[in-house]
């Protein structure tokens, strides 16, 4: 079974009727048309985002297959969905494979690029593209350079127990594809990705602390250790010069016992001399003012001369389970 198999939720018409479905039942109120030809049971009770792509799976013929955000959903790589602001959302893509026709419905939008053989992988009832393509169709089609990255970050991340795309197999997918729309800025976010992101937000300010305030070479999500072996805390990014770290807080992290987690977290890494500047998603409303704040905090870290902190790993670390994701 695929990881979501959204077949038994939404139907052909034709396929309910074959099935025993009256055409008197299938147009009463036990059933509803969320588009021609395709109809469910009126109380499936699921994610309405799920019903979305369920909808979208009902139409899909032989020569077409489920691409972008949806079918790295299906496959189990649930940062992706629909979203694109508050109250906007986006269509569910279907690539059209030569010779195949698709009109376009609300919710849905037919996708007619090249698609290669090894670009498909099917699932139980239908198929997919592999979780690499539909990561450079995210990238390509993305609103700009960094959201691109965020795609792209979210796609390959090794710290979430996710299925998830590799980098290498997202560079090959964009090697095979020329004079595609959205290319260029597919092929620039490779050179910004990381695989060791743990959320959007963190990729944002990664970002900001490159893009804007031209902090390079940071590491993402490294464990920092204190003289001793302790465990300070595993921080979001480390400018390993200076001992700058830089925190990304999202809104789990306004949550009372995250809160408290994080306080306690900042003060054993000052105690190792490392200086900590904060932002929330709150500050990307002005990320100038962020990057003068990075600038500021990297300043002050330089002036830090007693460094009681260190990146070598203790053998109780590497050895240590719940260290698997950030190692």
């Amino acid at each position: 079974m695929s990881p979501f198999d959204p077949t038994f939720q939404s139907r052909r018409t034709a396929f309910a009727r074959a099935s025993g479905v009256s055409a008197k039942g299938a147009r009463g109120p036990a059933f509803v048309h969320p588009h021609h030809g395709v109809l469910r049971h009126a109380g499936s009770a699921t994610d309405p985002l799920l019903l979305k792509i369920s909808d979208a799976v009902a139409l899909l013929g032989p020569q077409h297959v489920l691409g972008g955000w949806a079918s790295l959903r299906v496959q189990g790589n649930t940062w992706f969905d629909d979203r694109v602001s508050e109250g906007e959302r986006r269509d569910v893509g279907l690539h059209c494979l030569p010779g195949s026709q698709l009109r376009r419905r609300p919710g849905i939008s037919p996708l007619r690029g090249l698609l290669h053989p090894e670009e498909i992988v099917s699932l139980e009832h239908y198929d997919v593209t592999t979780m690499a393509r539909a990561a450079y169709d995210e990238m390509r089609l993305a609103r700009d350079l960094r959201e691109s990255v965020v795609v792209l970050d979210m796609a390959t991340s090794t710290t979430h127990r996710l299925p998830h795309a590799t980098l290498a197999a997202v560079e090959r997918v964009v090697s095979m594809h020329v004079k595609t729309r959205g290319m260029a800025q597919a092929r620039r976010a490779l050179g910004l990705g990381s695989t060791r992101s743990a959320s959007p937000w963190e990729t944002r300010t990664r970002l900001v602390a490159e893009l804007d305030a031209g902090i390079t070479g940071l590491r993402v999500n490294p464990p920092v250790f204190d003289e001793l072996g302790n465990l300070l805390g595993v921080v979001d990014l480390l400018d390993e010069a200076t001992g700058l770290v830089i925190e990304s807080d999202g809104g789990q992290h306004r949550e009372v016992e995250r809160h408290t987690d994080d306080n306690r977290r900042e003060e054993e890494l000052e105690r190792g001399r490392l200086t900590v500047c904060r932002f929330t998603s709150l500050d990307h409303a002005d990320r100038l003012a962020m990057a003068a704040r990075m600038v500021r905090a990297r300043r002050d870290a330089a002036r830090e001369r007693d460094r009681r902190w260190t990146l070598d790993q203790p053998d109780w670390w590497r050895e240590w389970p719940p260290a698997a994701r950030w190692r």
